[in-house]
């Protein structure tokens, strides 16, 4: 037995899968605010403490 997709079927059908998926969404969000909020990637490793890199070579005059 084949099933048939009517235009009514598909609709609902489409429905069904994004009620479930903002549901799904819905609640990670919810779980995520009850997390503390972290720092960007970017702020944790401009703040973290690392081995200092060494100084340039100095050259004298102008750098044209």
């Amino acid at each position: 037995m084949s099933l048939e997709w009517t235009p009514e079927a598909i609709k609902a059908e489409i429905d069904y899968r994004q009620r479930s998926m903002l549901a799904d969404a819905e609640h990670v969000r919810a779980a995520r605010r009850g997390l503390p909020e972290h720092q960007s990637w970017w702020a944790r490793l401009a703040r973290r403490a690392g081995p200092t890199a060494p100084e340039g070579r100095k050259v004298q005059g102008s750098a044209a």
